[in-house]
């Protein structure tokens, strides 16, 4: 377990594995058709679920299409049972609005360098990986991808296939379906934000490469974790299988993806009594791609993007999706 000192003492952000599952935690007072309506707008069209066994067990996830053959996606995911890799059979990635299990296989998987020598660290901040397709995909255009811009402070939309429910409960329902929600990207690893409450939250010990949102309760102001204690009007937080899934921002008038979903996060007991269960109050760490655009371009063989740093067609500790508490589908 890490900890971030407060000014009154000590305050840990305890993490959790979270099982494969099923997208992303809503409002209690917004309908969830706004948020299946926005994950199936055109600019997300990138955005598919993977699906893949070790041993007798399934697991399902999510990921971004980069170019027709590559898929970007977390570290954990791709990670299998020695976290290079390993163990993984039967890896195929699909685009449809909800999981079917049809999809086109992976050639292979590609945990970023660092993720296994990080013994799976996910303060770390290096939770990436790529999956290459067999055979190209050319009916979605591929995400754009920002390495310049700093998100931080920005409105950002989360979009994958992960658990759902609503904020007062958490991760109640089953997964499979795409959904898309917003939420402003409060601050990144190492800095100093100020809880709902006033009293200051430091993010000293955790990668300044792990951008971090929380779930804003629509009427506790005091319940906000970090930055912002207003909730945005279809402010969400990603659950479990939402892994590898993407983290986008407006820029200039063009969707970029700026980070890729890693892990849930709750405040300890008692400023939290139920854990990393993406209820109202938990926190969310996605990866920031700032930090790897070298590796992705190396590894994918994509063009290096234009100078607007677009790349165009071509916790209970838990992770998110699987692996230290994995769900076996069927």
């Amino acid at each position: 377990m890490r900890c971030g000192s407060i000014s009154a003492g000590l305050i840990c952000v305890s993490l959790g594995f979270l099982a494969a599952g099923r997208a992303g935690v809503i409002r209690d007072d917004v309908a969830d058709s706004f948020y299946t309506n926005l994950a199936a707008q055109s600019v997300y069209d990138s955005v598919g679920f993977l699906t893949w066994s070790e041993g007798a067990s399934g697991y399902i996830a999510s990921g971004t299409l980069i170019s027709p053959e590559w898929v970007l996606t977390a570290g954990h995911v791709v990670g299998g049972t020695n976290d290079s890799g390993a163990g993984i059979s039967g890896m195929i990635f699909g685009l449809s609005s909800s999981y079917d299990g049809m999809g086109v296989s992976a050639l292979e998987w590609i945990p970023y360098t660092s993720w296994s020598s990080s013994g799976g660290n996910l303060w770390s901040g290096v939770d990436l990986g790529l999956v290459r397709l067999s055979q190209p995909i050319t009916s979605v255009t591929p995400a754009q991808i920002d390495f310049r811009t700093s998100p931080v402070g920005l409105l950002g939309t989360n979009v994958g296939y992960g658990r759902s429910g609503v904020g007062t409960g958490g991760m109640t329902t089953a997964a499979g379906t795409k959904r898309a929600g917003q939420n402003m990207i409060d601050a990144r690893g190492g800095m100093v934000t100020t809880m709902g409450s006033g009293t200051l939250l430091d993010l000293d010990g955790i990668s300044p490469t792990v951008l971090f949102q929380d779930f804003d309760h629509p009427t506790d102001l005091v319940a906000s974790s970090m930055g912002s204690a207003i909730p945005v009007a279809q402010e969400y937080l990603i659950g479990s299988g939402d892994s590898g899934g993407g983290l986008f921002i407006e820029v200039g008038g063009a969707t970029k993806l700026v980070g890729v979903h890693s892990f849930l996060a709750s405040l300890p007991y008692p400023l939290d009594t139920t854990g990393a269960n993406a209820d109202y109050g938990d926190l969310a760490g996605s990866v920031s791609v700032q930090s790897f655009e070298n590796w992705i371009l190396t590894t994918t063989g994509v063009p290096e993007p234009s100078a607007g740093g677009l790349l165009l067609g071509a916790f209970t500790l838990w992770v998110l999706t699987k692996k230290r508490g994995g769900r076996i589908l069927g």
